[in-house]
C-alpha cells in the first residue's frame, strides 16, 4: 500500500472513541463541557476542541463503531472512586504535588530517536436505550452489557516527511468481561457477536499502520492547540516560564480557539485537563516538574484518595473541581498511570467514561523497538 493510501486510510477509520478530528470527537473535550455548563456559560454554538483518547483505529471495518457508540448509553461505573470524590485527608495535596515535582526533576533527561508508548483502553459496551439523539439500530437491539479491554503500541520517530515518522500497532490482548452470568448468556444467545475495541473488534487481527504524514492526529494538545512533536522537549522548564507560555494559550482560547473551542474561567482548570498529555508526552523533566508546581498552586486540584488502577497498581487519584477527568499517579515514581473520564450528557450525545492506562513509556533507539523493562 502506498504512503498516501495509508494516510487516506488512517483518516478514513475515525470512530467515535479514538478520532479527535471527527465532529462526535469535538463534542467532548475532557471536563471543559462540563465546567462551562455548572458555570451556566455554555454557548451551544460553541463545542470543545477535542476528546482525550487519540488512538488511531487500526483494523478494516472499524468505522462502524462510531455509528455503534451514539446507538449505545456508555457509562459502567469506573472502579474505585471517580471524579468528585471527598478530599483524603490523609494526603495532602500541596505536599503530594510538590513531592512529585521533586520526583520528576531528577529524572534523567534521556533522548532517543522514538519515543514509545503502549496503553490499554477500555470500552463498556451497553444495552440499547432509547433518548434524544440516539438512533434507533438496524436489527436487534443489543440487550446485553460487556466491558472490553485492549492495549496498543505507538511509536513517534524523527524523521518523514513532516519531519516525524509515527506507528501503532493493535489491538492488542483483547479481553471481554460481563457483570453477570445473564449477560454473558444474552451475549451468547445473540450469537457471540464481536464487541468493539478501540481500533477495531473483537475478532480484529493485531494490524500495523506506519505513516508520515497528517501527524496532527498524534500531537499532545494543551486547550485547542496542537503540540509539534519536534518542539515538545522545547516546552518551558522552569514554573514560572511553564505557567506564562500556558496563561498566553488560555487568554487566547478564552477569545475562542480551534474549531469554536473556548476555554474555562478558571485557569487551573485549564491546565489540568491538558496535564496527561504533557505527562505521556515525552516533555523534559523540567517540564514536568514545573506542571506539577503549577498544579500545587491550583485551588481546584485535590487529591481523593489511594487507589489501584484497573491493573491494579497503586497510586494517588487527583481531580479538579468542575471537570469529570482523574489521572492517578505513581506515587514514587511521580509517572502518570492512567487518565479516566465520566463525562455528562450533552445535547444529542448520551453520558458515558473513557479510561486508558499507560502500561509503558520511554525512548528507543528506532521503531518497532520496546524499552528494556
Amino acid at each position: 500500500m502506498k504512503q498516501d493510501e495509508l494516510d487516506d486510510l488512517i483518516v478514513a477509520l475515525k470512530p467515535a472513541a479514538v478520532a479527535e478530528l471527527a465532529d462526535d470527537a469535538y463534542a467532548r473535550r475532557p471536563g471543559v463541557a462540563q465546567v462551562r455548563a455548572r458555570a451556566g456559560a455554555v454557548n451551544p454554538r460553541i463545542v470543545p476542541a477535542r476528546r482525550p483518547v487519540r488512538r488511531l483505529a487500526l483494523a478494516a471495518g472499524v468505522t462502524a463503531v462510531a455509528a455503534a457508540a451514539t446507538a449505545l448509553t456508555a457509562g459502567v461505573p469506573s472502579d474505585g472512586p471517580g471524579p468528585g470524590s471527598g478530599h483524603d485527608d490523609t494526603i495532602d495535596t500541596r505536599a503530594f504535588l510538590l513531592a512529585s515535582a521533586k520526583t520528576a526533576a531528577k529524572q534523567p533527561d534521556t533522548r532517543g530517536d522514538c519515543w514509545y508508548k503502549r496503553t490499554r483502553t477500555w470500552q463498556d459496551i451497553m444495552p440499547f436505550k432509547p433518548g434524544p439523539g440516539v438512533p434507533t439500530p438496524l436489527g436487534e437491539p443489543q440487550r446485553f452489557q460487556a466491558r472490553t479491554a485492549s492495549s496498543a503500541e505507538d511509536w513517534a520517530c524523527a524523521g518523514g516527511g513532516t519531519g516525524m515518522r509515527f506507528r501503532s500497532h493493535g489491538p492488542l490482548d483483547i479481553e471481554v468481561t460481563f457483570p453477570t452470568k445473564k449477560d454473558e448468556a444474552a451475549w451468547k444467545a445473540a450469537g457471540s457477536p464481536p464487541l468493539d475495541v478501540n481500533g477495531g473488534t473483537t475478532a480484529s487481527k493485531p494490524l500495523t499502520v506506519t505513516y508520515g504524514k497528517r501527524s496532527h492526529l498524534v500531537n499532545p494538545t494543551i486547550g485547542s492547540h496542537e503540540i509539534e512533536w519536534k518542539t515538545i522537549a522545547k516546552l518551558p522548564a522552569t514554573e514560572t516560564a511553564l505557567e506564562s507560555h500556558l496563561r498566553k494559550l488560555w487568554r487566547q482560547d478564552r477569545r475562542g480557539g480551534a474549531n469554536g473551542y473556548t476555554a474555562p474561567a478558571d485557569f487551573g482548570q485549564y491546565v489540568f485537563v491538558s496535564a496527561w498529555d504533557l505527562f505521556m508526552a515525552p516533555t523534559t523533566p523540567g517540564t514536568r516538574a514545573a506542571l506539577y508546581r503549577i498544579l500545587a498552586r491550583t485551588p481546584s486540584v485535590r487529591v481523593t484518595g489511594q487507589i489501584k488502577d484497573r491493573l491494579g497498581r497503586p497510586g494517588v487519584a487527583i481531580t479538579a473541581q468542575g471537570t469529570s477527568v482523574r489521572l492517578v499517579v505513581d506515587r514514587k515514581s511521580a509517572q502518570l498511570l492512567d487518565f479516566e473520564d465520566q463525562y455528562t450528557a450533552l445535547p444529542g450525545k448520551p453520558a458515558g467514561s473513557e479510561y486508558l492506562a499507560f502500561e509503558s513509556q520511554g525512548w528507543v533507539n528506532k521503531m518497532g523497538a520496546t524499552p528494556a523493562r
